[in-house]
């Protein structure tokens, strides 16, 4: 109970503060690592650390991979803003009840894009592209019966045009199912890493040391570009099973009710909090919503999912969420996921 209330404490604290931050936005690379996977986790504003048990574990707290207790696979599929579209995929593979491996990979990509100079501001005739893509492999296993961790070891790349960046980076998670009321506590340390630097064909230029030297045909150099961090991001946060069949604080076998926050202290942002909610009947038909504090863009979401068992053996899962993202648009998203 005591580390329920100091957790709480801290939440309670950065609620109370979120609003005095600096904005430290544009100082950090590989800005779609932000951009969360699974439709169940997105329709609840992202507030997973306590509570994810499935595929979507691998990119929120690692450590909720071990709960997945069958041979699984996943995939999120999401129409952002611009014509951006965002994919994720991910298998996970029990090795016994307390270890499990996964792997997953996600990728961002975009239309063509024509070229534009200062001579041609309609276009060139000639177009570019431009992709981001991250592939990670992660390892969880459950210590004891009420404590798990997980990791992540994940190599992500930037690309456009010529232009390339990549990075290795790390993330962990723990989680603690405390016994009590059907309260667990997740905390997750992701993307921290190698700094990411530009590097390409269009850097390089020929530089000529002595204009005045009329023999002289120039030397081959580079242009050197900035390195730049990955978003890393601390989070705690806790999961509530406030109405189920187990272990829940009100035991009933038709109705199921979630309830989560996560605190967020991200290196480019100000600190944020994130809180969900769904509601479940009979294992089979899921309602979800969430709201986002101290965002300059997003702010409610909400979904549904279906569950569907095919005679004790395969099981489906399919999500969808939406959000609002004020000016930039809406945002769907959707996702499925079989467990053999």
């Amino acid at each position: 109970m005591k580390k329920i209330t100091i957790v709480l404490a801290f939440l309670i604290s950065l609620s109370t503060v979120y609003s005095q931050g600096t904005n430290k936005a544009g100082t950090s690379a590989a800005q779609f690592l932000k951009i969360g996977v699974g439709a169940k986790e997105m329709a609840m504003a992202g507030a997973s650390a306590g509570l994810v048990d499935n595929v979507s574990a691998m990119y929120w707290n690692p450590a909720g991979m071990v709960s997945v207790n069958r041979l699984s696979i996943a995939a999120t599929h999401t129409n952002w803003f611009a014509d951006l579209q965002h994919n994720y995929f991910g298998i996970v593979i029990p090795i016994s009840d307390d270890h499990a491996v996964g792997i997953n990979a996600t990728v961002l990509s975009m239309g063509k894009m024509e070229i534009t100079n200062e001579y041609n501001p309609k276009g060139t005739g000639e177009f570019f592209e431009a992709s981001d893509f991250v592939i990670g492999v992660t390892y969880s296993a459950r210590l004891v019966d009420f404590f798990s961790f997980g990791g992540t070891v994940k190599y992500v790349t930037q690309s456009i045009y010529s232009e390339s960046a990549s990075a290795i980076a790390l993330d962990l998670g723990t989680k603690l199912n405390t016994g009590f009321a059907g309260i667990k506590i997740g905390m997750a340390f992701t993307n921290f890493g190698s700094k990411m630097k530009l590097e390409g064909r269009d850097l390089q230029k020929t530089y000529d040391p002595n204009p005045t030297n009329a023999s002289n045909t120039g030397v081959k150099s580079y242009l050197s570009t900035e390195e730049w961090e990955l978003p890393i991001n601390f989070k705690v946060g806790i999961g509530w099973d406030l109405v189920g069949p187990y272990d829940a604080m009100a035991i009933n076998g038709e109705h199921r009710v979630k309830f989560a926050i996560d605190a967020n202290h991200p290196n480019d942002a100000r600190e944020n909090i994130a809180t969900g909610i769904e509601y479940t009947w009979r294992n089979l038909l899921s309602f979800r919503t969430g709201y986002h504090f101290n965002d300059d863009v997003r702010n409610w979401v909400m979904g549904m999912g279906i569950n569907w068992q095919v005679q004790s053996s395969v099981r489906f899962m399919i999500d969808y969420a939406y959000a609002s993202l004020e000016k930039l648009g809406e945002v769907h998203i959707f996702g499925i996921q079989i467990g053999f």
